[in-house]
Order: structure tokens, then sequence, then C-alpha cells
């Protein structure tokens, strides 16, 4: 597994890349899901949305996504403690063995793994109160992502020759490819991961609030369709200092001016304030940050890109997945704007 530092590397090698290639049309259901479905809840049934949205997958590089769709929620409810506890849920009954889930606080927006549960009891690391409002959803993989079988049409082949997904791990990256079970020694075709051997990885759980790099090995772009049940709370998300690659969640554009991520961030210049790296659809990146204003040259106070002087750039909107480049260790929260049609 290549350290994080390759991956910012990555962003820097590859920001000026256009490749002018033509567009592979590959749709995509995530698991199946195209209408809306009930939600089983500990206290009242309730109906979420579902939506989908193209990703561009650039041909020869690497392109930053986020999956802005999920799965339907499992369970909801409020929890009745200072912690995971709800005492009208039966989680036995709700969850099931072996499923990856993540439980969001919808109170806070801050979400983690569920790592075991009882009838009442979800096993957690996630910060709650009594009365605090909660969903569970498991977690989307890359199986029900881009097919058990690759039926999204990533470039399959070897770890060296097929297109990769690099999603964000604690210590780094997982590196996943399509291997197609070709050459020698003989093998079957299926997901594996870059350093795990012959291990089947379709059951490889992408976070929900992290933003994915697919590494295309292919001349040719690839569009691919994710189709899901659409998140309409705000969610939080922990951040390291350096790069930390996230997912907008939202299956619509987010302007800089309504996300309210200039309430989290460092506020400065280009040398001194944290950055929003946001893939500009061409293979590059557009850099923002937000200023008080004042220094040398003035400047207005509001969102600015890197490059383009005091340009007022709130109205840039966030891509799928986009990246913090941050100063110091805390947490980001990205508002959902009034009005938001979802």
């Amino acid at each position: 597994m290549k350290p994080l530092n390759y991956i910012k590397s990555v962003i820097l090698t590859f920001k000026n890349k256009h490749p002018q290639t033509t567009a592979m049309k590959i749709k995509l259901s995530l698991l199946g899901i195209l209408v809306s479905m009930g939600v089983v809840s500990a206290q009242t049934a309730t109906t979420k949305p579902v939506g989908y949205h193209t990703e561009t997958a650039k041909g020869n590089a690497f392109t930053l996504m986020g999956v802005n769709v999920g799965n339907a929620i499992a369970a909801a409810g409020e929890f009745d403690a200072d912690a995971a506890t709800d005492n009208d849920a039966d989680f036995t009954a709700l969850l099931d063995e072996g499923v990856s889930y993540t439980v969001q606080n919808i109170t806070t927006g801050a979400a983690a793994a569920v790592t075991g549960f009882d009838a009442t009891s979800l096993t957690t690391d996630l910060a709650v109160s009594s009365g605090d409002s909660y969903e569970v959803r498991a977690d989307v993989t890359i199986g029900s992502l881009f097919g058990a079988a690759n039926e999204a049409g990533l470039g399959a082949g070897n770890a060296t020759t097929a297109d990769v997904v690099w999603i964000p791990t604690a210590n780094g990256f997982a590196q996943v490819f399509y291997d197609d079970g070709k050459g020698f020694p003989p093998r079957p075709a299926g997901w594996r991961a870059i350093g795990a051997g012959a291990a089947d990885q379709a059951g490889t759980s992408v976070p929900f609030t992290a933003g994915i790099f697919i590494q295309r090995r292919q001349a040719e772009d690839l569009d691919i369709v994710f189709v899901g049940h659409v998140r309409t709370e705000a969610t939080s998300f922990s951040i390291g200092s350096g790069f930390n690659f996230l997912n907008r969640v939202l299956p619509v554009g987010v302007a800089l001016d309504d996300s309210g991520i200039e309430n989290f961030i460092k506020k400065g210049n280009t040398g001194s304030g944290d950055l929003i790296w946001s893939p500009d659809g061409n293979g590059g990146y557009n850099q923002y940050y937000y200023t008080d204003g004042g220094g040398f040259p003035p400047q207005t106070k509001g969102w600015k890109a890197v490059g383009q002087g005091n340009a007022d750039r709130g109205s840039a909107t966030l891509a799928s997945g986009y990246a913090i480049q941050a100063s110091e260790a805390g947490s980001v929260s990205v508002a959902i704007p009034n009005g938001l049609d979802l």
C-alpha cells in the first residue's frame, strides 16, 4: 500500500492534465435500488428520496470522486441514553450479522462504524446524547458500486494493468482492482486488493464520508452512474492535518457560500489558509480558500481561488468528491442549503 504522500503527489502531478477522449457510457444501479423504499424504524416509518449522479473517470489519470447516494435506512429512532441505546428498537431483527453498517447521529451530523449490536444497543465509537436522532445504513461496497462482475466497465487486468479504486483508510489507501483471471498462474476473475493476494474484495466497504480515486489505466474516459438513496441531513467529517479526501454526500452541487465550511477551516490567503481542492472535470483541480479580508494585496472577505486574485468564488460548487488540505486536525460540517431540492 502506498502512503498518503503518494496521493498528495498524485494531485499535484495530475491537476494540469486534460486528456481529450470519447466518454464511454456505462450505467450501473447501486444495489439495484431504482425506487424509494419504506424505512424500518424503531418509532415511525419514513421514506427517503432516491437519486442518481454520473461521474467521469478520466482516461490515463487519477480522478477524485464521491458516491453521493447509498443504501436505504435499516434502522432509525432516538437514543435513550448517553450511549447508543434505543429501548424501542430491535436491532437483532433490523440488522444482519456479517454486514458492515454505519450509524449517523442526525443531531450532530457525525457518523461511525457499527462494530456490534444486541436487541437495543449498538457498539460504536459514535458520541451520542439522550434524545439524539440516529439512522443506521448498510455500507456500500466495491461489489455493489461497480458490480460483482465489474459491470461498471472498469479496466480489468492484473495489479499492474487494471484500473484501481483507491479507498482512504486509517493507514493510507486500500487499492482494489478487477482481476480478469487471465494469464499465469491460473486464477478466478474477481475483485482483488493490491498486496492482499487472491482474497475476494467485492465486500470491501466504501465509507460514505470518503472521497475515492479512480486510477484509470485506459485511454478512454469512463462514465459511471450511481443510483441509490439520498441523505438529507447535514454531515460532519473528522479531518486530520494534511490532505483529507471527502464525499460531498449530497447528489447535487453545493455552492461554497452555502456550505458553511468556512466556519470550520483556517482562514487566510493562498499561503496561510486551508485549501479546498475541487476537481474541475478536466483532470485538474480548482483550489479555494476563505479570507476574512485585508492583507496584501488587499482582498475582500469571502471565498477566493488560487490564481484568480480578489474575484469572489462563493458561487463555485463542490464536486462530488473533494479534498481539504488542512493545517490542523478538527472537524468539518457541510450544511444542507435552505431550499435545496432533494
